[in-house]
């Protein structure tokens, strides 16, 4: 009786080990969601946070428009850059910034322009709607940032858009 005593406590203490072992594993697993749901967050409320920047440099450069009498290159000395040159920003009579050409690689021309960085370094894809002539900014994420050529208008969209 004593040696199958010790082969049923042997038993119980590997059913124990092997429950404690599957109550780690789903704790691990609560906290790895948890801790990816947070770095989506995160990457979500960057590029809001390029969007409010967008949004004050717009009206920064609105307003130097304005008090230069409304010409149609804005020189950006304010711009951050690596280079010496200073870029003068193409500007619509309604007083917001063009890209140099209506294309991508105008609008990601643009971006550099008022943020100081380049789109990829922030980890942004640009895209050129022809026919709706806006430039989209959109992250890996999901959320993007559409600027309306045509009005000068800024959007912030959350969700990923159909293209």
């Amino acid at each position: 009786m004593a040696p199958q005593r010790g082969a049923d406590d042997s038993l119980m203490s590997v059913y124990r080990q092997l429950i404690a072992l599957l109550l780690l594993l789903l704790l691990l697993g609560i906290i790895g969601v948890r801790y990816f749901n947070g770095l989506q967050q995160v990457a979500d409320n960057s590029l809001q946070v390029e969007y409010n920047r967008v949004l004050n440099v717009l009206a920064m450069v609105r307003s130097q428009w304005l008090n230069q009498g409304k010409p149609v290159t804005l020189l950006a000395d304010w711009q951050l850059s690596d280079s010496h040159q200073q870029d003068a920003l193409l500007m619509d009579k309604g007083g917001w910034p063009l890209p140099p050409t209506f294309d991508a690689s105008g609008c990601q021309q643009l971006w550099q322009q008022l943020s100081g960085a380049s789109a990829t370094q922030v980890g942004i894809v640009v895209r050129y709607q022809v026919d709706a002539q806006v430039c989209d900014y959109q992250s890996s994420s999901g959320p993007s940032i559409r600027y309306q050529l045509r009005d000068g208008k800024v959007i912030f969209l959350t969700a990923k858009a159909e293209h």
